[in-house]
C-alpha cells in the first residue's frame, strides 16, 4: 500500500522528468516536509511500538523464569520422593517384587534377592514364572492384574537344593494409574520361617510337656508297688541265702537289679517332668571333670573305648548347679562309649570362649542318622538297644535351665561331636 510520502515522491520524480526543479516550487517542498513529518510520526509509532513488544518480551521472559523456577522445585521434589521411595524399598525387610502387565519383573528389592537367592541382576527383566523358585503363583498375579484382586497373607513354601526350607506369607495388589489403568502389580514375600519354626517348637514342647506330665502320672502309680517288689525281693534273696539255695538267690538279685533299674527310669521320668530346680555355686570345671571322669573311665574299660579327659585350667571356673551338670556330662559320655565299637575313641575336652563356656563330647562312633537328629531330644525317643530315651532328653532340660544349648554335629558311620554352651556366670553369680 502507498503512503502519502511515496506519492509525493512519485511526483517529484515525475516533476524532475519533466524539467521542474523541485526545490524552487513551493507545493513541492510543502509536501516534502509534510511526507518527513509523516515519516517522523511513523518512526515514533514504530519505536513505541518496539518498546511495547519489548517490555511483553521482558514480562514475558520474567513469567517463564518463575514457572521454570516452579517446574525445577517440583522437579526436584520429584526427584527427592522418588529417592526416598528408593531407600525406603531398598531397607524393607520385606521381599518386593513389582511386576508389569507381560508378568516380567521390572523391580526387585534386596530382601526379595534374599528369599529367592538370586542376584537382581538376573531378576529384573525376566518373566516371573522363571525367577520365583516355587515362592511365586502366576495365578495370583494374573488375577491382581486382569481382575483387579488383591490377595492377603497367602502362605507359600519351597525348599532349595541343600534341604532347607522357606515359608513366607505372600501379598499381591494391582498397580493403577492416576486414571485407574491397571499397570502391573506389586508383590510383598514376608519370610516367616523362624515364626513357623517357633511355633513348631512351641507346639512340641507343649506335646511333650503333656507327655511328660502323663507319664509322671503313670510313674507315680508305678513306684509304690515297685518299691513293695523289690523290698519283698530283697527279704527272699535274704531267706533264700539262709537256706543254702544260691541259684534262688540269684533269680531274686535279678527282681532286685530290674526294679532298681526302673526305679532309675521312674526317677528320671520325674525330674524331667517337674520344673527345673537348680543350686548355684561357683567351682572349679576341674572339679566338674575329675567327678565324671572316674564313672566315665570305668565305662570305657568295659566297653574297650580310648578315654581321653583334656582337663581344663585350675583358674577356670563356672558358675552352675554342679549336680545336674555332673549328670549332663555323664549322659553324654555314656551315649559316646555305647556308640562306639571296641578300640574306638572318645574325648572330653572343657574350654572358656569369650563369656561361654564349652565342653565337647566327640567320639567316631556308629553316628546319628540325619532323620533322627531332629527327635534325639524327645523323651522316650532312643535307637539304642535297652535304652530308655530319657538321657538326652533330662540333659537338654537341665542345659536349658542354665540357660545354655547343647549342639550336636554327626554323621552316620563317622561319629558325633555334641558341643554343651553354657553362660559362665549363671544365675546365681
Amino acid at each position: 500500500m502507498k503512503t502519502e510520502y511515496h506519492n509525493v515522491c512519485e511526483q517529484n520524480d515525475e516533476a524532475g522528468r519533466q524539467g521542474i526543479k523541485a526545490m524552487d516550487t513551493p507545493e513541492v517542498l510543502s509536501r516534502i516536509r509534510s511526507a518527513f513529518e509523516l515519516f517522523d510520526s511513523q518512526s515514533a509509532l514504530l519505536r513505541s511500538s518496539f518498546e511495547n513488544l519489548k517490555q511483553d518480551l521482558a514480562k514475558a521472559n520474567e513469567q517463564l523464569n518463575v514457572k521454570n523456577k516452579a517446574l525445577s522445585g517440583k522437579v526436584e521434589e520429584l526427584q527427592q520422593m522418588s529417592s526416598r521411595l528408593h531407600c525406603i524399598l531398598e531397607s524393607l525387610a520385606d521381599g518386593v517384587l513389582v511386576v508389569n502387565t507381560q508378568l516380567h519383573v521390572e523391580r526387585c528389592n534386596p530382601a526379595a534377592e534374599n528369599l529367592l537367592n538370586l542376584p537382581r541382576s538376573f531378576v529384573e527383566g525376566r518373566p516371573y514364572a522363571d525367577i520365583t523358585n516355587g515362592l511365586g503363583n502366576v495365578e495370583k498375579l494374573t488375577v491382581a492384574i486382569e481382575q483387579g484382586r488383591t490377595v492377603l497373607d497367602e502362605q507359600r513354601s519351597s525348599v532349595d537344593a541343600r534341604g532347607r526350607r522357606t515359608i513366607v506369607l505372600a501379598s499381591v495388589a494391582p498397580i493403577r494409574s492416576a486414571t485407574g489403568t491397571i499397570l502391573g502389580a506389586v508383590e510383598v514375600l514376608r519370610d516367616v520361617t523362624p515364626l513357623r519354626a517357633l511355633e513348631e517348637r512351641v507346639q512340641h514342647q507343649k506335646r511333650m510337656a503333656a507327655l511328660g506330665e502323663m507319664a509322671a502320672s503313670v510313674a507315680h502309680e508305678i513306684r509304690n508297688p515297685l518299691g513293695t517288689i523289690e523290698g519283698f525281693a530283697r527279704l527272699l534273696k535274704h531267706d533264700l541265702d539262709l537256706a543254702g539255695q544260691p541259684e534262688h538267690s540269684r533269680l531274686s538279685s535279678k527282681i532286685i537289679e530290674g526294679a532298681q533299674n526302673l526305679n532309675y527310669v521312674i526317677t528320671n521320668l520325674l525330674t524331667y517332668a517337674r520344673p527345673m530346680q537348680l543350686q548355684y555355686e561357683t567351682f572349679e570345671v576341674s572339679t566338674l571333670f575329675n567327678s565324671v571322669s572316674d564313672v566315665l573311665a570305668d565305662g570305657a574299660a568295659v566297653h574297650g573305648v580310648n578315654l581321653q579327659l583334656n582337663m581344663p585350667e585350675p583358674l577356670f571356673r563356672l558358675n552352675g548347679d554342679i549336680r545336674q551338670l555332673r549328670q549332663v556330662l555323664i549322659n553324654l559320655g555314656r551315649n559316646a562309649i555305647d556308640a562306639c565299637p571296641k578300640g574306638g575313641h572318645v574325648s572330653l575336652d572343657g574350654t572358656l570362649q569369650k563369656k561361654d563356656v564349652l565342653f565337647t563330647v566327640s567320639d567316631d562312633g556308629s553316628g546319628i542318622a540325619p532323620e533322627d537328629l531332629s527327635s534325639i531330644f524327645d523323651p522316650f525317643f532312643t535307637r539304642k538297644e535297652g535304652g530308655t530315651g530319657l538321657g538326652l532328653s533330662l540333659s537338654h532340660k537341665i542345659v536349658g535351665a542354665h540357660g545354655g544349648e547343647i549342639l550336636v554335629n554327626s554323621k552316620l558311620d563317622a561319629g558325633t561331636i555334641v558341643k554343651v554352651v553354657l553362660p559362665q556366670l549363671g544365675e546365681g553369680s
